[in-house]
């Protein structure tokens, strides 16, 4: 465990090791390549871009014009009221979740706060995701930030980002929309494989953060 000094009140700095105002604290990095400080700013970037892309769906969904109707169903191959309601139900707490993630339920892959959550391993392997959340965990919203995320690209209106990967992961809690991981990937053929199965696309992460986040 690294230890630090840091400002205890605006006129006091501690500098003595051993004197009563030592506080020890875990500076253990997220991601091994950027510290803690910037992996907040990274991680606070995306937040606010996912809150944003959110928020122009539901705009739309409320609005509910042609253009918003054709992009539902090239997602998920249906543009029904009943599925209009689902994205409007769910992406609103959703937004809610994003919202309020912070520094206290944002944790490092396979630390003590991630093992808090009660859930197992992904059997996929952590090296094979960017995060990941335990559905269940709906009084911390817990996010786990794994390697993947740490050198992923920022932004995308065509694959997987960090911007994605929150708004992934925050579907997949209970009182949002607990999504499952059918399919991975948010590529061109996410479209044509949800039009083939609805009741899959609508149940599966990457199919709801593409709908989000994917240019036309």
């Amino acid at each position: 465990m690294a230890k630090e000094f840091f400002e205890i009140h605006s006129s006091m700095t501690n500098t003595i090791e051993g004197s009563s105002v030592v506080i020890d604290v875990n500076t253990e990095r997220i991601c091994p390549n950027m510290t803690n400080a910037e992996f907040r700013k990274v991680f606070a970037d995306a937040q606010a871009e996912a809150v944003a892309k959110i928020g122009v769906r539901l705009k739309a969904l409320n609005a509910w014009h042609t253009s918003e109707k054709d992009r539902v169903f090239q997602w998920f191959g249906r543009n029904d009221e009943s599925m209009r309601e689902h994205l409007l139900n769910g992406l609103g707490r959703v937004l809610e979740v994003v919202r309020e993630f912070g520094p206290e339920n944002v944790v490092r892959s396979d630390s003590e706060g991630d093992k808090a959550t009660g859930c197992l391993p992904n059997p996929r392997g952590r090296d094979a995701e960017a995060a990941h959340v335990c559905a269940p965990d709906t009084a911390t919203h817990t996010i786990a930030i794994s390697l993947g995320f740490c050198t992923m690209r920022p932004r995308s209106g065509g694959g997987d980002s960090r911007v994605s990967t929150i708004i992934h992961e925050a579907t997949h809690f209970l009182d949002t929309m607990a999504t499952e991981d059918p399919k991975y990937g948010i590529v061109p053929m996410l479209k044509t494989w949800g039009r083939a199965d609805p009741e899959l696309a609508i149940k599966n992460a990457d199919s709801v953060a593409g709908y989000c986040v994917y240019s036309d």
